[in-house]
């Protein structure tokens, strides 16, 4: 059985900061310490106009601070253990993950992935196997806005990741 799990949050107004979603692992040698991000969704439902959106995957540094919505993973497998990383409100520390930031001050954002797809559209990022981004324990992996989207509210975003040890 593997170990795979969705990190959701789902019809979100925005907060401030413009973070949808951030994961970080746990410590060296315990389950989820290394992640291998296999997608990444962003859709809205709230709004008929369209527009453009500029979007990052990547990761952020621990400096400062970075609040968000406690989410847990939910297992893919199902009937799989639990996820070592759960929901919590600073996914700045260790084996913690959340979604839609509501502060986000002093970090240091590195960018892996810039897209801007539209709004209407949605936006998926599959991997290849080639291709998954693998994030170690002392990394924050983020999917946030680069701009602010005219439209706030009613936004989903999900994160697939395997937990690789």
């Amino acid at each position: 059985m593997g170990r795979r799990f969705v990190l959701s949050g789902e019809n979100l107004t925005l907060g401030t900061g413009n973070v949808l979603a951030a994961l970080r692992p746990a410590a060296a040698g315990s389950a989820g310490s290394i992640i291998a991000i296999e997608r990444v969704e962003i859709s809205q439902n709230a709004t008929a106009t369209s527009a453009q959106l500029r979007v990052a995957i990547g990761q952020r540094d621990t400096g400062g601070t970075l609040t968000v919505t406690s989410a847990t993973p939910s297992p893919i497998v199902l009937g799989a253990p639990a996820s070592g990383i759960s929901g919590g409100t600073n996914p700045l520390t260790a084996a913690t993950c959340g979604v839609n930031s509501s502060a986000d001050s002093g970090g240091t954002y590195t960018n892996t992935y810039q897209i801007n797809p539209n709004n209407q559209g949605g936006f998926a990022w599959i991997a290849i196997p080639e291709h998954k981004i693998i994030v170690p324990p002392a990394a924050v992996f983020v999917v946030r806005f680069l701009a602010t989207p005219t439209s706030s509210s009613g936004w989903t975003v999900s994160v697939w990741f395997d937990e690789i040890f």
